[in-house]
Order: C-alpha cells, then sequence, then structure tokens
C-alpha cells in the first residue's frame, strides 16, 4: 500500500512539473488532442493505434444546449489511465472530481489523476459535459487516451492513441423544452414552486435544486431538493409544481436542472423566497382524520422569546442556541404511550412527521381514538385522532 501511494505521489509530482511550463517545446501545440497538440509526448512520441479511444454521446446540439459525454479507453498496459478531450467551438463544463482544466488550453480538459482498470481488459471511462456555440453549425470534440504501466514513472512502456474526431451538429432555435414562467411562493408548510412549459422535447424530467443564502451573501451552494418526471415530447402545455416542506426561517434560492433522455441538461433562472419565523406555538389537526394506516400530523415551533445572553453565558462565549427541545408522541385512551414521533432539539420552522400505525413496536393497533401530544420547552398541546380499519 506504501509502494502504491509513492508510485501515485511520482506520477502526480511528474504530470505537475510537465504542466508548469519548465519544459521547453518545440512547438506552439500545448494540449494532448489533435486539436491542441500531439498527443501525450511526455511519455512517448509513439501513437499506438491498439490503444482505443472513443467518445459517446449526443450528435445534436440546441445552440446553448449543454450534452453529457463519455470517453472511453481500453488496450494498452490497462493498468491506470489517463485522457484529454477538447472541443472546437463550444465550451468544455466539468461534471466530475476526477478531470480539471488544462491551462495551457482553456478548452481542453484533462485528469485530475490516474484512473486504474478494475483489469487489463476492461474498459474505463470520464464524463464530461459540452455546451452547444452559436459560431458554427458543426463542431468537433477531439480526444487523446492514455493507458500507462502504474510504476511512476512516464516512458515508452505507457501508450496513447488519439480517438476518431466526434461531429457535432448544432441546430439554431429554441432549447427543446421551453420554459415559459417559474415561481416560488412560501405556504403554510414550505415553498410551493411552480412551472409552465409551453412544449417539450425527449424531456425527462426536473431536477429541483435549493440552497440558502445566508446573510444576504449569494455565495450559493445547491443541493437537490426533488425531482420532477417530464412529459417527454409534447406541443401541448404542462404545469408543474413541486413543494419543499419542513423548512426553517431563512432565505432560500431556487432553480431547475430540466434534463433531456439523453442526459444534457439545462438550467433555469432562478428564484428567491423567504420564510418568516414564525411567532407562536402550534399544533395542526392530523389528516387524513380517521386515517388507515398513515396520518400526518404538522406543527409550527416559533423563535424563542427571550434571545437575551444571560451573564454565565456570555462569560463562557458559548454560542447561544435558539433550538428548543420538542417531543410529538401518540397515547391511548388511558394514557400509554404508543409512539415517539419526534425527540430532538428543532429550529423554529414548520414541521410535518407521519405517523403510521402498522409500525408501532407493539401489539397491533386496534380501531378507536387515540391521542398525540406536543411538548416544546413550556408549551404542551394535544388532540384527537381517529384510527378506523
Amino acid at each position: 500500500m506504501k509502494v502504491n501511494l509513492i508510485l501515485i505521489a511520482l506520477f502526480a509530482t511528474f504530470i505537475a512539473y510537465s504542466y508548469s511550463g519548465l519544459f521547453q517545446r518545440p512547438t506552439e501545440l500545448l494540449g494532448g488532442t489533435e486539436l491542441n497538440g500531439a498527443g501525450c509526448v511526455c511519455h512517448t512520441v509513439v501513437r499506438d493505434t491498439t490503444v482505443k479511444v472513443w467518445i459517446e454521446g449526443p450528435d445534436t446540439l440546441m445552440v446553448g444546449q449543454t450534452g453529457i459525454y463519455h470517453m472511453y479507453l481500453a488496450g494498452g498496459p490497462a493498468q491506470a489511465g489517463g485522457y484529454n478531450v477538447a472541443g472546437r467551438f463550444g465550451t468544455m463544463v466539468l461534471t466530475d472530481s476526477f478531470s480539471f482544466w488544462d491551462y495551457r488550453s482553456p478548452n481542453e480538459l484533462t485528469q485530475a489523476f490516474p484512473l486504474v482498470f478494475p483489469s487489463s481488459v476492461d474498459t474505463i471511462y470520464w464524463e464530461f459535459g459540452y455546451t452547444a456555440s452559436d459560431s458554427s453549425s458543426t463542431d468537433t470534440l477531439y480526444s487523446c487516451g492514455l493507458s500507462i504501466v502504474y510504476d511512476g514513472i512516464p516512458d515508452s512502456l505507457d501508450r496513447w492513441n488519439f480517438g476518431p474526431k466526434f461531429p457535432i451538429t448544432v441546430l439554431q432555435g429554441t432549447i427543446p423544452v421551453d420554459l415559459v414562467s417559474f415561481t416560488a411562493e412560501k405556504n403554510s408548510n414550505g415553498v410551493e414552486l411552480n412551472w409552465i412549459t409551453a412544449t417539450e422535447t425527449n424531456n425527462r424530467g426536473f431536477e429541483i435544486q435549493r440552497s440558502v443564502i445566508p446573510n444576504g451573501v449569494r455565495n450559493l451552494v445547491w443541493e437537490v431538493a426533488g425531482f420532477v418526471n417530464g412529459n417527454g415530447t409534447t406541443s401541448e402545455p404542462k404545469n408543474y409544481s413541486f413543494v419543499d416542506k419542513n423548512l426553517p426561517a431563512g432565505v432560500y434560492s431556487y432553480r431547475l436542472k430540466q434534463i433531456d433522455l439523453d442526459g444534457s441538461y439545462k438550467y433555469s433562472q432562478e428564484v428567491e423566497v423567504t420564510i418568516d419565523a414564525p411567532v407562536s406555538f402550534s399544533l395542526e389537526q392530523n389528516y387524513p382524520n380517521p386515517f388507515n394506516p398513515t396520518t400526518k400530523i404538522r406543527f409550527v415551533i416559533p423563535i424563542p422569546i427571550n434571545r437575551e445572553r444571560n451573564l454565565k453565558d456570555f462569560l463562557s462565549q458559548a454560542p447561544r442556541n435558539d433550538n428548543t427541545l420538542v417531543t410529538l408522541k401518540i397515547y391511548d385512551v388511558l394514557g400509554n404511550e404508543v409512539a415517539t414521533l419526534v425527540d430532538e432539539f428543532r429550529e423554529a420552522g414548520r414541521y410535518e412527521v407521519e405517523f403510521n400505525a402498522t409500525q408501532v413496536s407493539r401489539p397491533e393497533l386496534t380501531s378507536g381514538i387515540y391521542l398525540y401530544q406536543l411538548k416544546a420547552g413550556e408549551y404542551s398541546e394535544t388532540k384527537k385522532m381517529l384510527l378506523l380499519k
């Protein structure tokens, strides 16, 4: 294991040194692909056509559309491999942590570190994106694959080859999915997103992405909040909605990642919404009621009324914790505890939890009236619900 780590470090050091510009080249070709360079000549100047390199992905893109592609590599020593891909007119897009921009060639990507072959007969690949430009009706992707002996020494034992040029037809016009509106509104249980498409072509669906905007600073970090299936291909307007539930108070930004059947995607504009902190406790009636076997219970936790820090907290420099210890429990009419749904500290906000009568760790619940009780600090409230089998 130690030897492998040393070899990896040696290889990475050599690649970094090679890319540092300290080696003088007799040519202005600076990348690894045929578009920008002369192959992986830091290993060997001999091209080996037994090494198989090729690109797979959509061969037609609309202007501004991003396609997802894979560059495959097989053959050669096949202990580990590297790659370079470049586009003539469009923009290369990073999609994984295995790659980075080749700074010498702004439109070329290369590997961040060697990718190991599972065995010498296997094929490995790297994923990348490519956004079509409006500068030409045809475009081309270039590729170069390197199959190495994983000894940390770039030499003639390593083999490389160019892949076939991958042509792309670029179509003028609108993106296949025509999004005509996208809105966000707060409701009693979170944020409701609504959007409308005028037409759709090969639409797999929409990934809903959310980011918190802390203290008004737009250093957005996106996370996936959900996914809504698309309607494939249609010429009729379609309405979509999604509810993002149980959000604490704050400012949120949302966007849609529209994904085609071939994996290409495009982002919508961003919309913002503010969730105000509630000012009073609330326990709502469960829904549905009567129920069998599941029902949902909503409750609200407000900002603590007394936000003043005491002297002990101040002297200790301890961070203030405005979270409230919340418990939500189910009881039968005799006062016996049936289930605990919540028993933890919660931020101020609106919440929804589900109770499933079939998942209670006690003898099967019979039809009848049950009680659910919310406790938070000095607040306590109990309501009835009916299980009807």
